[in-house]
């Protein structure tokens, strides 16, 4: 017996993107594990001690002043207990569309977490209140992408450097891995495609992430075990099968030497989420 999917929440076809206050979301839009295929942007103004959420199955503590961007496809829960701020849902060709006139691509340079300086705080908070006040009322798209620009610009300004050639490599590897994991898992792949060493590439990924080429392979591999497994539609055997496993004993070998437990504690641990 399986658990009811996994709900993905979407954007209405007209919309480019929505923002509203967090603490005015429908309580039924968090409840339970839930994913997106839209970019997710929350900034928390305020939160209440203890407050966290999860994504890809890892709890983060929340903070006021902290902005996290949910990537499509992430598998996110949160309890809302009277978090403020806002939340923007982006349509992924709206995202693309503004990373174009920001000089450094957004998805692989804006980061998953992001903490305001106290004194930078004020200035994202009135960006987000037009943008909101203009979203809600009048509507105007050229002022709006204006100010989303002015939005997003200023919070990559905030990121510490620039990334450097050994960033945009290690980028360039991550980016390959999110594409070929099921079908490519020799770090000689990977070496060949940036034209490096498997010794070269290894020491690259080690020193910018603390992970060699195959254990960043091992990882993807569980976390899309993982997210298949939560979704509930699909066998132990149907997703081995898809992940490019021979059999599903080797993919339960595989899953709990990656995570210490088996895939059917996995399942049963996300019950009480998904209730």
């Amino acid at each position: 017996m399986y658990l009811d999917n996994i709900p993905v929440h979407s954007l209405e076809e007209s919309d480019f993107y929505v923002v509203e206050p967090i603490e005015n979301c429908d309580m039924l839009n968090f409840s339970g594990s839930h994913c997106h295929n839209f970019y997710e942007l929350l900034f928390f103004t305020d939160v209440e001690p203890g407050d966290s959420q999860s994504i890809d199955f890892i709890e983060y503590p929340l903070c006021p002043n902290q902005i996290y961007l949910l990537r499509k496809g992430q598998v996110h829960t949160m309890k809302l207990r009277g978090q403020k701020g806002f939340l923007f849902a982006i349509s992924p060709e709206y995202f693309e569309r503004l990373s174009l006139h920001i000089e450094n691509y957004a998805d692989y340079t804006f980061p998953d977490q992001l903490s305001l300086p106290e004194k930078e705080a004020p200035a994202i908070r009135k960006l987000a209140n037009l943008i909101y006040d203009e979203h809600e009322n009048l509507h105007r798209k050229s002022l709006l992408n204006s100010y989303m620009h002015a939005f997003i610009t200023h919070l990559m300004l905030l990121c510490t450097d620039r990334p450097n050639e050994q960033d945009m490599r290690v980028n360039k590897v991550l980016s390959l891995i999110d594409e070929h994991f099921i079908h490519e898992r020799s770090t000689e792949f990977y070496a060949g495609q940036i034209m490096l060493s498997k010794k070269r590439l290894n020491d690259l990924t080690k020193n910018a992430v603390g992970h060699t080429v195959k254990q960043l392979i091992d990882q993807r591999l569980l976390l899309e075990a993982k997210r298949m497994i939560s979704y509930g539609s699909q066998s132990f055997k149907e997703i081995a099968f898809l992940l490019g496993f021979s059999d599903a004993s080797y993919f339960t070998r595989f899953f709990k030497e990656q995570s210490g437990s088996t895939p059917e504690q996995f399942r049963l641990s996300l019950k009480n989420d998904l209730l």
